[in-house]
């Protein structure tokens, strides 16, 4: 073999020389386990509530619960009903308290639409309630931030 005088390759700084040695590298099976990847994480700070936005999304859940509310009222009244526990309770309660020419009316103070108006108030209530009082929760965080710093969230990916 005969050498020439060829010119050093210019090396850059901070790069290894490249080497033109080959290596023999291993083909992975099967059988090996695959390297675990570890998750990432990211710590962030909830340092502001929007009032706004609280009070829009507690009166939408609000409303959900008045719904759920006067939905599951109506299917206990009618189960209720249907089996015939109402009139057991009114026919106790008048054996109970009733002496011939009094009798109590369980079925007429627990009618359908008496339960039913009920229930609606108490959920027009409740949507009031839970509306105003997250509005001002949402209020009060904003000030405590700037004493306790916020809230803190861990983010994870783990795929």
């Amino acid at each position: 073999m005969t050498t020439t005088d060829a010119p050093a390759p210019q090396r850059r700084v901070g790069v290894p020389p490249v080497s033109m040695a080959t290596k023999e590298v291993p083909v992975a099976t099967t059988d090996a386990p695959a390297p675990q990847r570890r998750a990432r994480h990211a710590h962030l700070f909830v340092t502001h509530l929007d009032a706004w936005s609280v009070m829009k999304n507690a009166f939408m859940m609000a409303i959900a619960i008045g719904i759920v509310m006067m939905v599951a009222v109506t299917i206990i009244w009618w189960m209720l009903s249907v089996s015939g526990t109402l009139e057991a309770v009114n026919q106790t309660l008048t054996d109970l308290l009733g002496s011939g020419t009094s009798s109590v009316d369980v079925k007429g103070l627990l009618s359908f639409s008496r339960i039913v108006g009920i229930t609606a108030m108490l959920a027009g209530l409740e949507v009031v309630l839970v509306t105003a009082l997250t509005t001002l929760f949402a209020y009060l965080y904003n000030l405590a931030v700037g004493i306790t710093g916020g809230l803190q969230v861990t983010l994870t990916d783990d795929s």
